[in-house]
Formats: C-alpha cells, sequence, structure tokens
C-alpha cells in the first residue's frame, strides 16, 4: 500500500513538473537559461549597476527587469545592455526609480510588505507556469514575472493592494502566451 502511494506521489510530481514546462520546450529552457546567465553576468560587470539590485527574468526570449533604480538613465543603460546580448528578443524594462529616501523604520516595514504580498500571492491558486517577483520601496510594490493570463495579473495586483501599508501598487508582471 505504501509502495502504492509513493507511487502514485512521485506521478503527480511529474506531472506538475511536466505542466511547469508545457508552454516550453526543454531547448527553449536552456537557450533561456543561457541568455539570462549572460544578462547577468554583463550587468554585474558593469560598475553602474553591478546587476545585484534587479530581477532578470527571461521567457521563449523576453527579458524582463525589474526592480528599483537611482535614476532612469541607470535604468535605459540597463535595458541596452540587456538588449545587446544574443538571443533577447525583447526587454521588458521594469526597473522603476525609487520614490525618496527610506528610513530605516521603512525599510524594515517594506521587508514584511514584500513578505505579505508573496505569501498572498503564493496563497492563490494560480495553477503552474508562472514566476512573480515582489519588490518593495517606500511602501510601493512592484510586481515583476511572468503569467500566462491578464485575469492572473490582475489578480496578483489586486491582492497587493490589499496588504497592509501598501501606498501604491506597479504592476509590472508581462503577460505571455
Amino acid at each position: 500500500m505504501k509502495t502504492t502511494s509513493r507511487i502514485f506521489a512521485v506521478l503527480a510530481a511529474l506531472l506538475i513538473s511536466v505542466a511547469a514546462w508545457a508552454d516550453r520546450t526543454a531547448g527553449e529552457h536552456i537557450d533561456d537559461s543561457a541568455v539570462q546567465a549572460e544578462v547577468k553576468a554583463k550587468l554585474m560587470g558593469d560598475d553602474f549597476f553591478g546587476g545585484a539590485g534587479a530581477n532578470i527574468e527571461i521567457h521563449k526570449g523576453v527579458v524582463q527587469l525589474g526592480g528599483w533604480v537611482d535614476s532612469a538613465e541607470e535604468a535605459a543603460k540597463a535595458g541596452e545592455i540587456a538588449a545587446a546580448v544574443d538571443g533577447v528578443v525583447e526587454v521588458d524594462n521594469q526597473l522603476h526609480v525609487k520614490r525618496g529616501e527610506a528610513s530605516m523604520g521603512q525599510v524594515v516595514d517594506d521587508k514584511v510588505i514584500t513578505t505579505r504580498t508573496k505569501s498572498a500571492i503564493g496563497e492563490l491558486d494560480l495553477g503552474t507556469g508562472f514566476d512573480v517577483n515582489v519588490d518593495t520601496y517606500n511602501g510601493v510594490v512592484l510586481l515583476t514575472g511572468f503569467v500566462h493570463s491578464a485575469e492572473t495579473r490582475a489578480a496578483c495586483g489586486e491582492l497587493a493592494a490589499q496588504v497592509d501599508n501598501v501606498e501604491d501598487v506597479v504592476n509590472g508582471i508581462y503577460v505571455y502566451e
């Protein structure tokens, strides 16, 4: 009986894994991983940015940069660097300029907001094949990543807006087909 249960558990895990990969072939996953690694390397190698403050996600050649930066010039340059990498089809630049200075107390509050937002989105039954990043600065939540539908994108934004102490939500989630 225990063996049968284990077999079903393994099969279920495999089916979930296959469903998450269903929208891309194994080759596309490998290609995306190579492009993502190169974009990260180029951004981390650049003195102006260091790559540390950004989420760099990729889906079928679409690179999404997400996070908070100090200037619009910094965001634009990061986008240019990413676009110059072979294999990049499009750059969705969701690097946003920080709004004001954050006090130490605000930094702590932002971490709590980020954790609560991630938890709320994680509890939403979105199925497989989605990836949402949450970054908070001065009470402003930035959502980035890739999802299958506009409904999922909207649901994530609504959940983020309901978290205590959220001042605003920037929903930069990319919807792909």
